[in-house]
């Protein structure tokens, strides 16, 4: 049933929970579809919090990351305080892992440096989120992830009053130790509660277990992180190590932001742990470079469960093909181009001619016609000023868009070290392609030209033994309007 709220047309429930409900609404005023939050009655009775909220909302509301759900408006109609924000079509991490179990540790680790990219965003300007967990991470159905409630559980504390409502007793599960005290908090409960997001895309469930606010608040405060490897044996141990830093009781134990801690995850996809040697696989004969087949693999979270999100821009990302990894297994057109024989002949069964006997001297080796002579079987010689053959994939290419069109290209072409940047449109913002090694190197290409002429070359000098990945970013003037998800680390050496 439609009704209406101010100036907004309430079209229906997208989600409630203990802070109040979230509605779908058309706002008369912008003519435009928005995700309205009304929070419970109760909270606008509290002053201090009205005031702690308006000011919260004022500086999230002013954030331009893109993965920050964008508030519109705020404020409070008929004693009802709300929040108007961007509605996202997709939905809430905790959903999809309910539908569909844990995460794979790639798809985890996307999410991860999404939610990462906004908070370090929020800390930079002096915002601390301080309720960081799956319900708040919305995915879109191109998989891009978005941060939600800033203003909202910034205004919030972990008070005795608090701990009665539904909201605070979900979000025990993700509160830092240091939340439980009278003392400050600073942007590392929000590095804490990033870890326990992670444990639980990674195991599919909570990192306590506990249905009373007592239970969970003993387990932060004493009980030692679990390990993910505990619930699911085929993931990296690394990321054992990485969750316990993340979750250390100390906040100095902690990584130093959330970037730094979605770097190590990223960092434990492509890490390989040592196998003891009674285990190990007797070695493979070499294989020639570019002997791979190459395979796709999509980032970030690929099905939608029921829409229970607030949500929702319209930027997609096309990852387009390129964003590969190697597995070992050649393909016979690679096979052909790495200049390997394609038959090789059988042993032979018969007893091998007995030797010449000895004489004094060396007979010459018999001439033969060459029109009689049989083809040599063995593999030709090979130039030794031949560059190896190429894979049959050089290049990979990430495109970015805005309100529903494509708005600039990025490329990285392995030959040559590479990194190409270009603006598909003329209306005055520009594009920039980021790159990015395993080892910790960075490097940007722009293009300003606003769809003049071809892409911008910009050539880099990378270790040929490392891995890259590139994302693209829309701008316009200093402020970044959006961006597409990193892709997956691909080989520099050509």
């Amino acid at each position: 049933m439609k009704w209406q709220f101010g100036p907004y047309r309430v079209d229906g429930l997208i989600a409630r929970g203990g802070m109040g409900e979230i509605l779908r609404a058309y706002d008369t005023r912008h003519d435009r579809v928005v995700a309205l939050k009304l929070l419970a009655e109760n909270l606008a009775a509290d002053e201090e919090f009205r005031e702690r909220f308006k000011r919260e909302a004022h500086a999230a509301g002013r954030l331009r990351e893109p993965h920050v759900i964008p508030i519109h408006a705020y404020g409070e109609i008929d004693g009802r305080l709300y929040l108007d924000m961007r509605l996202v079509e997709g939905s809430d991490v905790g959903s999809l892992l309910a539908a569909h179990g844990p995460m794979r540790p790639a798809d985890a680790v996307a999410v991860l440096e999404q939610v990462a990219e906004a908070l370090d965003a929020a800390h930079q300007e002096g915002l601390v989120h301080r309720d960081v967990k799956p319900s708040n991470i919305l995915v879109s159905h191109s998989g891009f992830a978005y941060l939600v409630d800033f203003g909202v559980a910034a205004s919030l504390r972990a008070s005795a009053t608090l701990t009665s409502t539904g909201y605070t007793v979900g979000t025990l599960a993700y509160m830092a130790p240091e939340r439980f005290d009278d003392g400050p908090v600073d942007h590392r409960v929000d590095v804490y509660s990033l870890a326990c997001v992670l444990y639980q895309c990674l195991t599919g469930a909570k990192p306590f277990a506990g249905d009373t606010a007592a239970s969970l608040i003993n387990a932060h405060l004493n009980h030692t992180p679990p390990v993910p490897t505990g619930a699911r044996s085929d993931i990296p141990r690394e990321f054992d190590q990485i969750v316990a830093r993340g979750m250390a009781k100390n906040p100095a134990d902690r990584f130093d932001s959330a970037g730094e801690l979605a770097r190590a995850a990223r960092q434990a996809l492509t890490s390989v742990t040592a196998i003891p040697p009674q285990f190990a696989a007797p070695p493979a004969a070499p294989k020639r470079k570019g002997g791979a087949r190459w395979v796709y693999v999509l980032a970030g979270v690929g099905v939608i469960a029921a829409v229970a999100g607030v949500a929702a821009f319209a930027t997609t990302m096309n990852n387009e093909p390129g964003q590969a990894i190697p597995v070992d297994d050649p393909s016979p057109l690679l096979t052909q181009m790495s200049g390997a024989p394609t038959s090789v002949p059988p042993p032979s069964s018969t007893t091998p001619p007995p030797p010449p006997p000895p004489s004094s001297a060396s007979a010459p080796p018999p001439v033969q016609d060459p029109a009689t002579q049989a083809p040599d079987t063995e593999e030709p010689a090979v130039d030794p000023e031949t560059p190896p053959a190429r894979p049959a994939q050089t290049k990979w290419c990430q495109s970015v868009s805005y309100q529903g069109e494509e708005r600039g290209t990025g490329c990285f072409e392995a030959v040559g070290d590479h990194l190409f940047a270009q603006d598909t449109n003329k209306d005055g913002m520009w594009v920039k392609t980021v790159s990015e090694t395993d080892y910790g190197r960075k490097d940007e290409c722009k293009d300003d030209n606003s769809a003049e002429g071809p892409p911008v070359d910009c050539n880099l000098d990378l270790s040929e033994k490392g891995k890259v990945r590139i994302k693209v970013e829309l701008w316009d003037g200093k402020t970044k309007v959006t961006e597409s998800a990193w892709s997956k680390f691909v080989p520099i050496g050509q």
